[in-house]
Parts: structure tokens; sequence; C-alpha cells
């Protein structure tokens, strides 16, 4: 990929010039966005297509900043009056009923799938069962838990940048394990992204996930490699174990990502 760099830097810089880039690249915010979050946009506002496509889902670390910053606002405000511990767990919470929920269905479904002991196909058909397994309600539990306590210890001025840039982050992480993962089936959410997401889509998510680097410097240079490198680790696990990487699996590479990045950020601020 690093070879193409180039090809793809130039390529970039020739889509820019064109007249159609902001408007093309403001209907893959709003179609990504109207995925993964359930705050509605004026209709005035929207034009999008029904399902986000590969190159939509390059601009997911944008929305996922925005989403953070916004859904965490509330709480921001209310730690000045209520105990901070109990904010960092109400902005949790507003962020799992507005929007995380849909990529914590992935992270259950993976917890269940892995509690099975079982592989291949067989790992599908738990995954896919649309009840929820002991190990799916742990592993939720868990990542909900993490995650406030995480919000919690970073000092309370600190928790808006904290959310946009570990928001931004993990939706990047998501757009590395559509890069690196198969998908083999013929039909499912993560069809067109992950057969149809390559480098230059992975280099676009990359360039959109820098917007965040002033948020918050050192975290961003840390994080960026640590949520890749699990990312990777996440697709190539489940090439391995289910055959490619579905939809499941790219919401629980965004849940692993949000909570390393958000570690991360904790521990450098």
């Amino acid at each position: 990929m690093n070879s193409k760099i180039p090809e793809y830097i130039g390529r970039l810089g020739a889509e820019a010039k064109g007249a159609d880039f902001l408007p093309d690249a403001w209907r893959s915010c709003v179609s990504v966005w109207l995925l993964v979050t359930r705050i509605p946009l004026p209709e005035k506002l929207v034009a999008y297509r029904s399902l986000p496509n590969a190159r939509d889902v390059a601009f997911l670390p944008a929305a996922g900043a925005v989403f953070g910053f916004l859904v965490t606002l509330p709480a921001w405000f209310l730690a000045f009056a209520v105990p901070v511990s109990a904010s960092a767990w109400i902005a949790c919470g507003l962020y799992v009923l507005l929007g995380w929920s849909l990529h914590l269905d992935g992270w259950g479904d993976l917890w269940d799938g892995f509690g099975s002991g079982r592989r291949g196909d067989a790992m599908m058909a738990v995954m896919k069962d649309s009840r929820v397994g002991s190990f799916g309600v742990a592993g939720i539990v868990l990542a909900i838990a993490i995650r406030s306590a995480l919000l919690s210890g970073i000092a309370h001025p600190l928790w808006l940048p904290a959310a946009a840039v570990s928001g931004g982050l993990a939706r990047f992480a998501l757009a590395v394990t559509a890069f690196w993962g198969q998908y083999p089936w013929q039909s499912g959410m993560g069809l067109d992204v992950v057969r149809n997401f390559g480098g230059y889509e992975l280099f676009l998510a990359f360039i959109v996930s820098c917007l965040m680097f002033p948020a918050a410097p050192a975290a961003w240079i840390v994080a960026v490699p640590a949520v890749s490198l699990a990312s990777l680790g996440m697709a190539m696990w489940a090439n391995r174990n289910i055959g490619g990487a579905n939809g499941d699996v790219l919401g629980a590479s965004e849940v692993l990502g949000e909570l390393i990045a958000l570690s991360i950020y904790a521990a450098i601020y």
C-alpha cells in the first residue's frame, strides 16, 4: 500500500478540484450519520444513499467524532452540578441510546460466538442468533462500564475532545477491519463495504481521521497505530475463524477501537 500513497495523494488532489467533491463528501457524511446514529437531520439537509457504500464509510471517522462530541455535551454540562462519575454514566447511556448500540450489537454477537467454543459456520450460526447469550450480555456490560469508567477518570474539562477523538478513531478502526477483512458471503450489511473497501478508501479514512489530530495530538499519535493493529488482528481472527469480517465484526472492531483510544487518552491526559 505504501507504494501507492503518491498515487492516492494525486487522486485525492484531482478529486478535490472537482465541483462535486464537497457535495459528494457531504452526502457520504450524511449517509453514514443516519446509519450509525439516531440523531435526525433536517429534511432539507438530507440527501443520502439508502445504504452507505465503501466510499461513504471512509467518512465514518468524521461522523464518529461529531457524534461523540454532541452526545457527550449534555453530560459535560451536567457534571458542573452532578458528580462526575454519575455524569460519565449518563454520557455513556446517551451514547448507547443514540447510536453506539448498533456497534455494541456486533460486539455482543462476537462475544457469544467466541464463548460458544465453535468455529466456522457453527460460530456464525451463534452470532446470527437474534437472542443474546450470557457471553454477549457480559461483553456489552463490560464495554459500557469500561467506557464510563475511562470517561470519569479523565479531567472533566477534557471530556469533549476525548469523546470526539475516541469516537472518530473508533470508526477509523472499523475502516481498517473492512480493508483487511474478507467477505465470502452473498448477502449481509458488510457485503458492499468489505468487498469494495480498498486502499484508496482506507487512505481517505486516514485523511479524515487527521482532522482529529489538533484536538489531542499526543493521544492521536499513539492511538492511530494502536487501533490499527487491534483492527488488523480482529480482521485476521475473523478471516481465520468464521471465514471473514461481517457486520458484527465491523461493529466489534469499532467498540474495541473506542475503548483503546479512550484508554490512551486517559493515560496521556
